[in-house]
């Protein structure tokens, strides 16, 4: 569910939409594909796939911060082995994003600005890898991932509606990457009402699968600004790439 906080309408990153500015534009675009999408719960019409990315990318665009609880699952294929974990989600405009684990407690992903940290000590104690924020093009940032200009990165297939997990219905879509990615594939889940990322199921080109489920989504989020913050423990062996 999305906090009470949530429902209000986000403010946008331009301040308040007046004119014929970027803040407009963005709510016109949304207000069209949305019109478009809502006729599926009343006829036989069917949104595409595009149709349902772009939707959830104008609604990220509204929204300054966010934040959820996650699990994942982890399936490698080539190993035979099964990984579950979870924690707490936040991102925040322009570029913060962080993942911290509080099952294995401890290992995170933190976006600072300057730098990705990537920390498992469950896996690799003693040892953080870093690498310079500016070059990742937002790769750590499962929003940005998949919902940064979707229409010109990915092709997409609507897989229809489904209840989800007691939470309301979710719009289902596979996306496959135009150009190399990093992964083969992937289905989303997209929140048929608020129009949000719920769901992503990322299948790698080595087999490895990864399943990261959001759930107390909060668009209102207080955040102090030491959540994106990261200083390795120390003795910590810091490897920059």
């Amino acid at each position: 569910m999305l906090t009470e906080g949530a429902r209000a309408s986000p403010r946008t990153p331009w301040g308040p939409a007046t004119g014929g500015g970027p803040a407009t534009r963005c709510g016109l675009a949304w207000a069209v594909v949305a019109s478009v999408i809502a006729v599926s719960g009343t006829s036989a019409q069917t949104p595409t796939g595009i149709e349902v990315l772009e939707l959830a990318a104008s609604r990220h665009e509204r929204i300054d911060a966010l934040c959820a609880d996650f699990e994942q699952r982890l399936d490698i294929a080539l190993l035979g082995e099964e990984h579950a974990g979870k924690g707490r989600l936040c991102h925040r405009r322009p570029f913060y994003f962080g993942m911290r684990f509080t099952e294995p407690a401890g290992d995170l992903v933190i976006a600072d600005g300057t730098w990705v940290w990537l920390y498992n000590p469950s896996m690799e104690e003693g040892q953080a890898i870093r690498y310079p924020a500016a070059s990742s093009g937002g790769s750590h940032n499962i929003f940005h991932d998949f919902l940064d200009d979707p229409a010109a990165r990915y092709t997409a297939s609507y897989l229809g509606e489904e209840e989800f997990e007691g939470a309301g219905a979710a719009h289902r879509v596979r996306v496959k990457p135009r150009e190399t990615a990093g992964f083969a594939a992937a289905e989303l889940w997209i929140d048929l009402d608020e129009h949000i990322l719920r769901k992503i199921r990322v299948e790698d080109e080595n087999g490895t699968v990864r399943v990261v489920t959001l759930s107390a989504i909060d668009l209102a989020p207080a955040l102090a600004p030491a959540w994106f913050e990261f200083v390795p423990p120390p003795g910590t062996t810091v490897i920059t790439r």
